[in-house]
């Protein structure tokens, strides 16, 4: 097995806050005027709710019409008073309703929100913090979110900007009376309602006068808008953290970008902590200078609340713009959704249960490449459950009694006519107002079976059902970065982000321990150790081993050379790998050859290898070799085959020979070098049995100790390969879309599927994103089961798993997810880390 960093240097850590008892942090979340939580996880017996009328869940007083989304801290659901006024109702997940400290925080803080009244701020209706399931209450808003209307609008004028900006700043003074700091005020907790702007997201307000339950030097907020006291703990959350914030989301509805730039998280911090704000693009002079002032490090030097509020007031224009199109048909599109939703939940058709997002793919609307890191809003509500049909591949459900909401999806029947919009809301007692998904406000949109009216076609029923995966838990972690990993190691499940490596509890989610290490490039779980890599561009490799059960560190290696060695006076590059051997970790150094600048840089280093004792760290033995970039190395049969790739001229190829070290006897001994071998380097003397490579747009079969190729086949795309065959089959996924099953022995396709796409393995031993296959299950992502897309990339939905020899569908889950998902899998359970939170998921028919 073979672990390093890859030839091309990976950059952009992006670091996510921490918690209070130093575990990776929660990106907070909250459903309109909600409360912000940490993950923590432990399962409890699940109790059903007692339901209503036609099947329909009922919470307290409130039914239940449709899942709005699902996420770390609970589900939410539409649902709908005694009287029928709309609200958007959050039940906390099981594991936190245990948890003693949360309960506590939840009733604090929901106690203080209900406080806050404004024209402005979405309000908490009622709450049931001493419930068997705690429960939250909100208004609820339908209407886009600013990130939304943004791309809708472009960048706002001198007028329009100054109105939003009296809107926001009158909302933040409700907060602030009520004794509150918002915290993390951005588009996407900013929804625009026929009423006007909403500020959502209570979740991550604290009171200020109250610290008794939050951990000094907590940070929490979203890069590009977090104040930069908070991030350099100069200073405490106050109204001025609020009114940067307030100046960053005007400022990108201004010019169209982030004040502070974008990418990586840790780039976008840095320039909020020490550089200045791009105002250019701003509608006047006058306002980038007011801008200027709110965005000033020293937060005694901003204006006030009232201040801002003053000085947009009389900016603004006479008409609200917010009234006009085309945001008002935002508007009305959305609340069309949800008039079509609650007339299917009065015929007879129940949605409690439905997964978010079914109508639509997720998609609020934000500027490609945006600071804006927070939890996204879900951007669709259900879709009617007979706008679905179920594949063929579809298994019976099997009902259990746990969790029956999330095990199965029920038959549908036809759409039917409910009442209008206007007959819904008049009735509701109110225009819909407030509340949210998970971290936002669950926005609502047309999806191509409605028509212009928001009327919906009617669609073929559902045939069959299909079996839903359970979640088994939730955990915010915070943003892994490009070079994050989820591994699974026994019963622990390894989070590695730019700041530490965390062992999770696999079955419940529990923190075992946290280990803080920067610069984390390659880790390897060996028995009852963790084998860490650390590597960069301003110091030397080193190897960390951990204790497997307490995250204590045993032992350290640094690559120096023995004394009286004849080597280069060059020092180590600052590029490695490292792999596994019997009883003997060997590490090998080497100089990029990535860029120019590293060739220049870096001169004429050398590669090489270092043998360490795998139990004790001890140097074991030594070997210097020439000025070459290494492409992989593997250890196996007392032999470290190195991939080299040699200098070469300007515009000609270079040679890529595979060196062998015979590292079993009492000094390291080369072997012939392998021509051309660097592209196979587990293929060597010391190697047996066989193992796949995807190569130029073929997948191929190696005898490694014959050295010889067994067999090929051409797939579209980019294929990439499990490395080793589960069952007589390997994988193979192609890009862009699809995964195929072909005989190891033969390379025939044993069978295809273009409708799914690669959920990729974290795992370091195999090449650049292979399929997931763990236990004989092969997990992947695509569409709800039923949508009949035409592939993978129509809609994302979620994961779906199959037995991976035979290809029948086991079973499917839905996936909130704005970016990449990484994933791992072991004793069926599936992990997937999407957006800064861990999703753990289980089969229906699981213990």
């Amino acid at each position: 097995m073979t672990l390093g960093n890859a030839p091309v240097a990976r950059e952009g850590f992006s670091p996510g806050p921490e918690g209070p008892d130093g575990t990776p942090g929660d990106a907070t979340e909250a459903v309109g005027a909600g409360v912000a939580q940490k993950g923590l996880a432990v399962i409890v017996p699940v109790r059903r709710h007692k339901r209503g009328t036609h099947g329909m869940e009922q919470v307290a007083g409130y039914r239940l019409v449709a899942l709005l989304g699902e996420g770390g801290m609970g589900r939410v659901h539409l649902a709908r008073t005694a009287s029928g006024r709309l609200a958007a109702v959050k039940t906390i997940h099981e594991h936190l309703a245990a948890d003693p400290l949360f309960r506590e925080r939840f009733r604090r803080e929901t106690l203080a929100a209900r406080a806050v009244a404004g024209p402005f701020t979405a309000a908490v209706l009622d709450a049931g913090p001493d419930a068997v399931r705690p429960w939250l209450a909100t208004e609820f808003c339908a209407g886009p979110t600013l990130t939304r209307a943004a791309g809708a609008l472009g960048p706002l004028g001198a007028g329009p900007l100054a109105g939003l900006g009296a809107a926001l700043a009158e909302a933040l003074a409700s907060i602030h009376r009520a004794g509150l700091v918002h915290r993390d005020l951005k588009p996407s907790n900013v929804v625009l309602t026929r009423g006007g702007p909403k500020v959502l997201d209570f979740g991550i307000a604290r009171r200020a006068a109250d610290e008794t339950l939050t951990g000094t030097g907590e940070v929490i907020g979203s890069p590009g808008f977090i104040a930069p006291e908070l991030l350099t703990a100069d200073a405490e959350p106050s109204p001025a953290t609020d009114v940067f914030a307030l100046a960053a989301l005007l400022a990108r509805l201004a010019t169209g970008r982030a004040p502070f730039g974008s990418g990586p998280a840790h780039q976008v911090l840095y320039r909020t902590v020490r550089g200045e704000a791009d105002l250019d693009g701003a509608p006047t002079a006058e306002w980038r200078v007011f801008l200027a002032s709110c965005l000033t490090g020293e937060p005694a030097e901003r204006p006030t609340v009232a201040e801002v509020l003053s000085w947009c007031a009389e900016r603004s224009p006479a008409g609200a713009w917010w009234e006009r199109d085309p945001v008002s048909g935002l508007v009305r599109d959305h609340e069309n959704r949800v008039a079509a939703l609650v007339a299917d939940a009065a015929d007879g058709r129940d949605g409690a249960g439905a997964p978010a997002g079914t109508g639509d793919a997720h998609d609020t609307g934000a500027p490609a490449g945006t600071a804006d890191a927070g939890p996204a809003p879900a951007d669709a509500v259900p879709a009617p459950s007979g706008a679905t049909r179920t594949p063929a591949d579809a298994v019976p459900h099997r009902t259990r009694p746990v969790v029956p909401t999330q095990d199965a999806v029920p038959d549908g029947g036809e759409p039917g006519r409910g009442p209008d919009r206007r007959r819904l809301f008049a009735f509701a007692g109110a225009a819909l107002v407030a509340g949210g998904g998970l971290g936002g406000a669950a926005l609502l949109r047309l999806t191509e079976k409605d028509g212009p009216n928001g009327d919906r076609a009617a669609a073929p029923p559902t045939k069959t059902r299909w079996a839903r995966g359970r979640l088994l838990w939730t955990r915010t972690v915070g943003d892994l970065g490009s070079t994050g990993r989820v591994l699974r190691h026994g019963g622990a499940l390894l989070i590695t982000d730019a700041a530490s490596v965390t062992a999770l509890d696999a079955a419940t989610g529990a923190v075992r321990w946290r280990h803080p290490a920067r610069d984390v490039t390659a880790v390897r779980p060996l028995g009852d150790q963790v084998l860490l890599l650390l590597s960069g561009l301003l110091f030397a490799p080193e190897l960390l081993a951990l204790d497997t059960r307490t995250g204590n560190q045993r032992w350290s290696a640094l690559p120096d050379r023995p004394a009286g060695a004849r080597t280069s006076a060059a020092p180590d590059g600052q590029s490695a790998f490292f792999t596994v051997d019997g009883g003997t970790t060997a590490l090998v150094s080497y100089a990029s050859d990535a860029s120019l600048w590293t060739k220049r840089s870096l001169g004429d280093r050398p590669w090489r290898a270092y043998g360490f004792d795998s139990r004790t760290g001890e140097a074991l033995w030594f070997h210097e070799g020439t000025r070459a970039a290494v492409t992989g190395i593997d250890a196996a049969g007392g032999r470290l085959a190195v991939g080299l790739r040699l200098p070469a001229r300007s515009g000609a190829p270079a040679d890529e020979p595979l060196f062998v070290l015979r590292t079993s006897g009492a000094a390291p001994r080369p072997e012939p070098e392998i021509p051309g071998g660097a592209a196979y380097p587990h293929a060597h003397p010391g190697a047996s049995g066989t193992r796949y490579y995807a190569r130029g747009g073929r997948i191929v079969a190696v005898d490694l100790a014959a050295r010889r190729t067994v067999w090929r086949r051409a797939l579209e795309g980019s294929p990439t390969v499990t490395p080793s065959a589960t069952g007589g089959m390997v994988h193979a996924a192609t890009t862009p879309g699809g995964v195929t099953a072909l005989d190891a022995r033969s390379g025939r396709i044993r069978w295809s599927r273009t409708d799914l796409g690669r959920l990729a393995s974290d795992d370091d031993s195999a090449d650049d994103g292979p399929p997931l296959v763990a236990d004989g299950t092969l997990y992947a992502t695509g569409p709800e089961p039923g949508r009949e897309e035409k592939s993978w990339r129509d809609a994302f939905w979620g994961v779906h798993a199959l037995d991976a020899l035979r290809e029948r569908r086991l079973w499917s889950a839905p996936v909130e997810a704005d970016g990449p998902l990484r994933a791992a899998a072991g004793g069926g359970l599936l992990h997937v880390c999407a957006d800064g939170t861990v999703q753990t998921f289980t089969g229906p028919d699981s213990a």
